[in-house]
């Protein structure tokens, strides 16, 4: 007996599927280098990481002081 593959249920943000064409795009913006379009990408999400810290209050977390563990400030 086979048994199938179990379904997992995808976060919201990942049901947008991304199109070999968009793909193709952002390697063509970066003359087809991969490493470069990778590193430009993961660029990108710093900045919004960044961007959310500094827009989002870390005060209260249902009720209770929340701390950040990596020691940074906000």
């Amino acid at each position: 007996m086979t048994q199938s593959p179990e379904r997992t249920t995808l976060p919201p943000y990942a049901m947008t599927r991304i199109s070999d064409i968009e793909i193709d795009e952002v390697l063509s913006e970066f003359d087809n280098n991969p490493r470069e379009a990778i590193r430009n990408l993961l660029h990108d999400l710093d900045v919004l990481a960044q961007d959310r810290d500094s827009a989002v209050s870390f005060g209260f977390v249902r009720g209770t002081v929340w701390q950040r563990k990596s020691g940074r400030s906000s």
